[in-house]
């Protein structure tokens, strides 16, 4: 007789041995019952009732030992011991090759227990619950959103959604609601459904800590934007004013060297026409009007009077431009256009047609003998068209005619 199969220590291993080959089978059994796989079962059944009877077999004798003086009353066949080794062996081998075939079938096939885990593994939670906030389906994130928020696992969805109104960063829409949680932030919607006339509510939280650091990025470089463009604007304020003081500077200057030819020639009478040299103090005395006096509310009117003083008739067509600033534009460029007409072209009429567009000044007058250069007034009036974004052109043949054309965004 074999004496070492009926050592207790072997017998006991033996049958711990194939006692975990049986469960492994009754795991394989659940998981094709789970996968649809009923053509299987029947074998891996078998084969587990076989493994059973035979794990009750070594388990029955495991502590038997015959006795000494007195021969036993049946015996066990002498199977040596590692032949039942050799059976526990291929029993492992097929149970772990069943494993790996069932665990291969999973990832390669959709089922109800693949759906469940997708769901379960989505980053993004959901969960739906119905009116009276009974939770039909959680997934894990959104399970433990609701631990973070009310520190307890998901059991009503209509508390959970109060909650997140209750705690919401920004001021929560009827059905939306933006949450920080720890160091994430989360984007929370509510969505009603019906299923089978029953109002089923649907909440899904996402992810959008990287959206909100960029717009919090965004928040800052607005708020630095607009601390830059109250300094470029403070800027812009003042170097308005130095140009106004440098051009105030060049009419005075040039009033100044206007004033000593006007003398001269006033000194020379006897050798000039009288009504030209009339004209001539009638233009510089417009010239200094024109720098101390402002401008009156009505354009035409103010245009009348500088060509009354001129001693000149002015046809205005069309409209003036609405905005203010392009006004005061329209209305320099016109006066600098009369008085150039009455001191180089001797004219006795000056045309402004003007529209939203822009204007055009023409004069009766004799054409320019050359062309004429942008300087003094015309120089002034180009840089505060600049100012505006508006054109000038200046054409001086066949006949002289300055143009001006307004930008879009100042006339809208």
């Amino acid at each position: 007789m074999n004496t070492l199969f009926y050592n207790p220590t072997i017998r006991g291993l033996l049958s711990l041995w194939l006692l975990f080959i049986c469960l492994a089978l009754v795991w394989a059994l659940m998981r094709l019952w789970q996968q649809k796989r009923y053509i299987l079962l029947p074998v891996v059944g078998a084969l587990f009732i076989g493994c059973d009877i035979y794990w009750q077999y070594l388990n029955a004798y495991s502590y038997y030992v015959p006795a000494l003086d007195n021969p036993p009353n049946y015996l066990i066949d002498n199977a040596p011991i590692w032949l039942i080794a050799l059976i526990n062996a291929i029993l492992s081998v097929a149970v772990t090759a069943l494993s790996i075939h069932i665990g291969k079938w999973q990832k390669r096939h959709i089922s109800a227990v693949s759906i469940k885990e997708s769901f379960d593994t989505l980053p993004t939670g959901v969960c739906f619950y119905e009116e009276d906030g009974r939770v039909y389906l959680v997934n894990n994130a959104m399970d433990a959103a609701a631990q973070a928020l009310a520190g307890r696992h998901l059991f009503n969805g209509e508390r959970l959604w109060n909650i997140i109104k209750e705690k919401s960063a920004q001021p929560p829409q009827e059905n939306k609601a933006i949450l920080e949680i720890g160091d994430k932030t989360y984007s929370f919607i509510r969505h009603a459904n019906t299923i089978h006339a029953q109002p089923l509510y649907e909440i899904i939280a996402a992810d959008i800590t990287e959206q909100a650091e960029h717009n919090r990025r965004l928040e800052a470089k607005k708020a630095e934007l607009e601390r830059l463009n109250a300094l470029l604007e403070v800027y812009n304020q003042n170097l308005a004013e130095i140009v106004r003081e440098r051009e105030i500077l060049q009419s005075k200057a040039k009033i100044h060297d206007d004033m000593n030819v006007l003398l001269i020639s006033t000194l020379n009478s006897a050798q000039t026409d009288d009504e030209a040299i009339l004209k001539l103090w009638k233009s510089n005395i417009l010239e200094m009007e024109k720098d101390t006096e402002p401008y009156r509310k009505n354009p035409l009117e103010t245009l009348e009077n500088l060509a009354a003083l001129l001693g000149i008739t002015l046809e205005f067509t069309g409209t003036c431009p609405a905005d203010n600033e392009t006004v005061c534009l329209l209305i320099a460029a016109v006066s600098e256009c009369m008085t150039n007409a009455v001191r180089h072209a001797g004219a006795s009429t000056v045309f402004v047609q003007s529209d939203a567009e822009g204007a055009r000044i023409t004069n009766d007058g004799q054409p320019p003998a050359a062309e004429i250069k942008k300087g003094g007034g015309l120089s002034n009036i180009c840089r505060h068209a600049a100012g505006l974004h508006a054109q000038v052109n200046i054409e001086s043949s066949p006949q002289f005619q300055l143009t001006i054309i307004y930008s879009k965004e100042v006339t809208q």
